[in-house]
């Protein structure tokens, strides 16, 4: 395989740990609600995560369902808040906090820089919603070092449906068979990159179970061992 890409998760697979971040969001947006709102902070997180919830089952697989502006809408107006005035402040609490939380793994610069050195395109292909998530490489020092961001809510669908990845690799300019994925989450990551025959590197760091599952990929359990086997590609 004469490597031409390298297509990269975001959330827990460049940095480390949006599960931290969400958790802290949420003490954050109940601190938020008491002190601006006057509401119980508990039952503004409960609602906001509810909310949440719903449209995930609403919209399953649907960009809308990361728009933490929506949730924070459902919440206020469950609450009898007037959404208009404070849905977008919500949401810069929560994702404040998330940021917070954020730090890239060790690797991560190297590895984009040796790539960009090589001449290999880096796109980032994510779950969420575009402004967000370049907000997101903006803050860790990513967005000179990746030559494209692909989002669900570019390709209307979430992973592990294939519109994402084909429109990566489209602004890659390169074909599956020569480009690699790398990703945290087993569902959408590599079955959604290995359906379309894009290399999968699984990047294990909870260290789950293996998945019975008959498709080959590289499983690693640190960013460190999936920049090693790139290495080997190029």
């Amino acid at each position: 395989m004469g490597l031409k890409a390298v297509l990269f998760d975001l959330d827990d697979t460049l940095y480390a740990s949006f599960q931290a971040g969400d958790a802290f969001a949420y003490e954050r947006l109940s601190a938020w609600a008491e002190n601006e709102l006057g509401v119980s902070g508990a039952a503004f997180a409960r609602a906001f995560k509810e909310n949440r919830q719903r449209l995930g089952r609403q919209q399953p697989g649907m960009p809308p369902v990361h728009d933490r502006v929506l949730f924070a809408q459902g919440a206020l107006e469950r609450m009898g808040v007037n959404a208009v005035k404070y849905a977008r402040a919500a949401h810069r609490v929560y994702w404040e906090a998330v940021f917070a939380k954020m730090q890239v793994r060790p690797g991560v610069y190297e590895l984009l820089d040796e790539l960009k050195r090589a001449g290999v395109k880096t796109a980032v292909c994510t779950d969420m919603l575009a402004d967000i998530q370049m907000e997101k490489l903006e803050y860790l020092g990513l967005s000179d070092r990746v030559d494209f961001l692909v989002s669900s809510e570019e390709a209307g669908m979430d992973k592990p449906g294939s519109p994402i990845f084909w429109l990566a690799l489209q602004k890659c300019g390169c074909l599956p068979d020569e480009a690699v994925m790398v990703g945290d989450n087993f569902r959408h990551d590599i079955e959604g990159s290995t359906d379309v025959g894009i290399a999968g590197v699984w990047l294990n760091w909870t260290r789950l179970p293996r998945p019975e599952d008959g498709r080959a990929y590289t499983e690693v359990h640190t960013f460190e061992q999936a920049a090693a086997h790139i290495r080997t590609l190029l």
